[in-house]
């Protein structure tokens, strides 16, 4: 039997991979456990995950941050994974969206509309792409 340690308020089994305490972040994040959610992000990072594990632990800490209202903390994991945003699911544009969400509550307009701006070009690259890509599938089929 493993051992086990205490993270968060929940037992944890020791040799955890960073990958599998996302799991253990997310559910406290969705369970509104806040403190909880950072402080499993915290040991994650520690671990020296994967870089697609950290940018999205980044990311999820950062909301963890936003929704206790712990603005300079949020931009700041916010940024932290923006710098890693080509290994985000959605290449940055939830994250440029939630950033522009804080600053907007911030008060910081300009920097709230750049924010949203970014995450908008993102996402219509990523639809064109998406077309693209269909297109190019389409005619493959098409002359099977």
């Amino acid at each position: 039997m493993g051992e086990e340690k205490e993270l968060a308020g929940i037992e944890i089994e020791e040799g955890k991979t960073a990958e599998d305490l996302l799991l253990v972040g997310e559910e406290c994040l969705a369970e509104g456990k806040f403190e909880e959610a950072i402080e499993v992000y915290k040991e994650i990072i520690k671990k020296e995950p994967t870089l697609p594990t950290t940018a999205k632990a980044c990311n999820d800490c950062a909301v963890a941050y936003a929704s206790l209202e712990q603005h300079e903390m949020a931009i700041g994991f916010f940024n932290a994974a923006l710098n890693l945003k080509q290994y985000l699911m959605d290449e940055g544009i939830s994250t440029y969206y939630n950033l522009g969400q804080v600053y907007n509550i911030m008060g910081d307009d300009e920097k709230a509309e750049q924010c949203f701006k970014r995450a908008e070009t993102l996402k219509q690259e990523h639809k064109r792409r998406d077309e693209e890509a269909k297109r190019v599938l389409s005619s493959v089929f098409e002359e099977a």
